[in-house]
């Protein structure tokens, strides 16, 4: 019964070494876990930098960051347009009243922008209806002008919005009726 034991032993043996070379080994080195938190980094930053370039137009191809600035301006300057804002925080703002002007940035009449940059008095904020984060709430037909609150905003390339109190109080829509609400 000597051997028959023995041959029993080996059996398992060979069955439990068996076992071991088929079961993967979970034990990563230090090496292979910084290459893995390297490549999230970089997969994150192209996200990043694809996010900024195409849809919030932050970045340009060339690598210059526009200033979306809330400050009061009293003018404006051609590579960055100040007190830009979104088209949902158009009821947002900390003044009582205020003036909201919806045009495309890189087609903005120079006529309108005299005007506003001497209207030093008013509190300005600018939103570009050409970017893809303000498309909800901009319309090729005419936008609403009985605006209550920012779920019914639409608005047509150019208009001009006086806002009190959260409450729009004057609503002008198109190139010659903003110039004339001015003169």
């Amino acid at each position: 019964m000597g051997r028959e034991l023995r041959r029993k032993e080996e059996k398992k043996n060979k069955k439990a070494k068996e076992i071991k070379n088929t079961t993967p080994e979970t034990n990563y080195s230090g090496l292979t876990l910084l290459k893995i938190v390297g490549a999230i980094a970089i997969i994150l930053f192209v996200i990043y930098y694809f996010i900024a370039v195409f849809i919030t137009k932050e970045v340009d191809i060339s690598g210059n960051k526009n200033s979306t600035t809330s400050e009061k301006s009293t003018s404006s300057s051609s590579s960055s347009v100040s007190n830009a804002i979104l088209a949902q925080r158009t009821f947002e703002q900390a003044e009582e009243e205020y003036y909201v002007y919806y045009y495309n940035f890189s087609d903005e009449d120079k006529t309108i922008s005299s005007i506003l940059s001497n209207k030093s008095d008013i509190t300005l904020y600018r939103v570009d209806t050409s970017s893809a984060l303000n498309k909800n709430y901009v319309t090729e037909e005419n936008g609403n002008k009985n605006v209550t609150g920012i779920n019914d905003l639409k608005v047509k390339n150019p208009t001009l919005i006086k806002v009190t109190g959260d409450k729009v109080t004057s609503y002008i829509e198109g190139v010659n009726e903003i110039i004339n609400y001015f003169n």
